[in-house]
């Protein structure tokens, strides 16, 4: 399995978060995420991002590269 693959996902139970990392990880190609082990982590140049909740990883994560514009257009699925 490829870390930070859907199936890595799947066990997940915020899937409604989905579509946000794509959106992320298609903006920020080169800011690795992981979804395997505990807690879903980031990498940010030599910093560590890590939150017990994949939402939460993408909050601080939108809290260094700014908001997704379209999670407010596509109703706030934040």
């Amino acid at each position: 399995m490829i870390p930070g693959s859907h199936a890595a996902l799947s066990a997940a139970p915020e899937e409604d978060q989905v579509p946000r990392l794509e959106r992320f990880r298609a903006a920020h190609s080169d800011v690795p995420v992981l979804l395997v082990g505990i807690c879903p982590k980031a990498w940010v140049g030599d910093q560590k991002i890590e939150h017990p909740r994949l939402r939460g990883l993408l909050d601080g994560l939108e809290e260094i590269f700014g908001p997704d514009p379209q999670a407010r257009h596509a109703g706030g699925s934040q």
